[in-house]
């Protein structure tokens, strides 16, 4: 209850008063929050920080329902025998990813007391979408160099050439702090609480459609996570991004969906089906190994798989013949090739063979 008064005083304390209102002055602020209209109800969550802190981020919406977090701290930046306090506001977007930055009270400064110049915080902005900058391997100790102390913001010799592309100039504790403030496990976390808010399926077709590149994945990979329930949206989504194939990142994050999507309705059988007799061999191998056998298959599936068992093909017929034990009747042609496969030298056909047949005769 006290960080909640806390946070209200700390905006207070950083406002002045302008025709007798208060209005806090920004020194900066990233030039892609200037085109959002984000606005909040007041919902705060705690998450911890990459040294398992807690501290609580607030939810903004933009008019379309994308979620942003917001979170605001007043820290201090440790150069070598000089602290110097930096008040900012941190933005990411729904997805985990850094959003935008806003500085407060007063604008940021370099080792030698000047103000950051445009180009300063152009570069800065780079620096810190960068999800994998070479900060990320560094603690704050380990920039300063020991022997020289005369230096105000030195690396050690090991870390200087490595990280000068990674920092502004004369800002190396500045671009430090505000990578690992913004980086780490932040995006995992953030990344969760969207999913818990956007359990709606109205919710989740807006983010959807507002911004399918970035939100198409990024829901996938929480429905495989478990963060996002089974409803007839994230049954689409899984089943549609299956015909996508040009974007490999996609069609990755879109097999680990279908390893959580529950089978048992014939209906989405019947739909992955079509897409599976629409696949060449090796997509069809990639469907069979990830998709989760259900408890009895649909006529279609059922003759889609069994069109594809061979003995010609016993690789490939072991995949299908894990998926047809679990029906409870099987067609005198799917049988024919079980007597042929059973002929098999092939160590994993013989165990399909065997696992096939004892799952016939617990069916009977």
């Amino acid at each position: 209850m006290l960080k909640n008064r806390l946070i209200p005083l700390l905006f207070l304390l950083s406002t002045t008063l302008t025709f007798g209102q208060l209005v806090e002055r920004t020194y900066y602020r990233t030039p892609e929050l200037e085109k959002l209209t984000l606005t909040t109800e007041g919902f705060s969550a705690s998450i911890n920080d990459d040294k398992m802190e807690p501290f609580s981020v607030q939810e903004f919406t933009t008019p379309d329902g994308i979620i942003y977090w917001y979170r605001r701290i007043a820290t201090e930046v440790c150069l070598t025998g000089d602290c110097r306090p930096i008040d900012v506001g941190i933005y990411w977007d729904g997805t985990g990813d850094f959003a935008g930055l806003e500085v407060f009270k007063e604008p940021l400064t370099k080792t030698d007391h000047s103000d950051f110049t445009t180009f300063d915080y152009r570069k800065l902005m780079s620096i810190l979408n960068d999800d994998w900058s070479p900060l990320r391997e560094y603690s704050l100790a380990e920039l300063v160099d020991e022997k020289k102390e005369d230096s105000v913001d030195v690396v050690s010799g090991a870390t200087k050439h490595e990280i000068a592309q990674a920092a502004v100039e004369k800002a190396v504790y500045t671009t430090h702090t505000l990578w690992h403030l913004i980086h780490v496990g932040e995006k995992e976390q953030l990344a969760k609480l969207t999913a818990a808010k956007l359990t709606d399926k109205n919710l989740l077709e807006k983010a959807l459609q507002t911004q399918r590149e970035k939100y198409q994945p990024f829901l996938l990979d929480m429905f495989a996570q478990g963060n996002l329930p089974q409803n007839s949206f994230t049954e689409s989504l899984v089943l549609n991004s299956l015909t996508d194939a040009a974007n490999p990142a996609l069609h990755a994050v879109t097999l680990n969906a279908l390893q959580q999507l529950d089978l048992t309705e014939p209906a989405l059988q019947d739909r992955l089906a079509a897409i599976y007799k629409n696949k060449k061999q090796p997509e069809r191998v990639e469907l069979l190994t990830r998709f989760r056998p259900a408890a009895q298959l649909s006529e279609k599936f059922y003759n889609a798989l069994a069109e594809d068992l061979s003995a010609e093909n016993p690789w490939m017929s072991v995949k299908i013949l894990t998926a047809l034990k679990h029906s409870r009747t099987q067609s005198p042609q799917v049988l024919e090739t079980i007597k042929k496969l059973a002929q098999s030298d092939i160590p994993v056909v013989q165990k399909a063979v065997k696992e096939f047949e004892s799952a016939r005769s617990a069916s009977r």
